[in-house]
């Protein structure tokens, strides 16, 4: 066999990819129903985001808690300092749900498939249901800090760029070699949570906002330039976040029902990008130099504790609309 036709058997390979055997989720899968102990397995499954786990802190019923470092294929945040990765398994207003709580990100040096991998794994159980929740930065200038967004929409980067989690042998047990991504922010859930806020007296008199958003999927770690931020607002991003999109898609491609919920903890630098050159004017003639006009600053309201609208308590309320979702799904 001469060279040429040694690079052109090349070239017909495909690229290597990682790829995690079918045994190894059905193994996790086994590995987690054992653990419940007869508990009635969970069609609504909770995608805690950080700050945002409250949710499990108020499950009922009988509690079962699994740490990831049990279960076959699961890894473990880097990020998470307080709080280790687990299932905790119980109810919510009488529904039993299951609550990812220590969620990996793909800037973490972890793999799509990784990331992934626990949602694949609750679909085997029987999860029909993904609520996720997630801080965002707001980008759109209508967005305020503490707002709540309801995704309805996506734009991945990484994804159009080649980095999608689907990539590699299709799982045909769980979905379609080439899944549409349309509506995979369910509709009806999207309804029932601006139904649910709507009738939540309570919620709007504490000035709670809600609203339907974009969401712009970048891997971080660090955060995006004022002109990257303008750049993604132009193609329709009302918000910007590190996760939730990669676990959507495999969601979406298992045929759960997907309801997303970001709270907007940041929000880019409003106001005129102060001119080095016309600073420069300034200081050599000798004139005063004009002070940056920054109408809004990146802010953390999860760190915040001086403000009640924009501070502490904002999480909370989020947790107690998603307990009232659960209940009427």
């Amino acid at each position: 066999m001469d060279i040429d036709t040694k690079i052109g058997e090349q070239c017909l390979s495909p690229r290597p990819v990682e790829t995690i055997p079918h045994s190894v989720y059905e193994s996790a899968a086994a590995h987690v129903k054992r653990q419940l102990h007869g508990v009635d397995l969970p069609r609504v499954a909770l995608l805690c985001g950080k700050g945002l786990q409250g949710t499990f802190d108020r499950l009922e019923g009988s509690i079962v808690s699994i740490p990831f470092t049990e279960i076959p294929g699961f890894v473990s945040s880097t990020v998470m300092t307080t709080t280790a990765g687990r299932l905790v398994f119980g109810e919510v207003s009488g529904s039993n749900v299951v609550c990812i709580v220590g969620r990996c990100h793909y800037y973490e040096g972890y793999s799509m498939k990784q990331v992934t991998f626990p949602i694949r794994v609750l679909s085997l159980l029987g999860v029909k249901t993904l609520i996720v929740t997630s801080a965002v930065s707001g980008i759109a200038p209508d967005l305020d800090l503490g707002d709540i967004v309801v995704v309805k929409d996506h734009i991945s980067i990484p994804t159009l760029a080649g980095l999608n989690p689907l990539i590699g042998p299709n799982m045909a047990q769980l979905g379609p070699r080439l899944p549409s991504m349309y509506n995979s922010y369910t509709f009806a859930l999207r309804k029932l949570a601006f139904m649910v806020f709507l009738g939540a007296e309570d919620l709007q008199k504490k000035g709670v906002k809600l609203r339907e958003a974009v969401l712009c999927f970048t891997t971080g770690p660090s955060s995006e330039t004022r002109a990257e931020c303008l750049a993604l607002r132009s193609l329709g991003a009302d918000v910007l976040g590190t996760s939730t999109v990669p676990e959507v898609i495999v969601a979406h491609h298992a045929g759960l029902d997907v309801l997303c919920l970001g709270l907007v903890t940041s929000v880019i630098a409003r106001g005129a990008e102060p001119s080095a050159e016309d600073a420069a004017r300034a200081a050599l003639a000798g004139t005063p130099q004009p002070r940056p006009q920054v109408t809004a600053v990146d802010d953390d309201i999860l760190a915040r504790k001086d403000s009640v609208k924009k501070g502490g308590q904002r999480p909370v309320d989020l947790n107690v609309l998603i307990q009232r979702i659960v209940s009427r799904i």
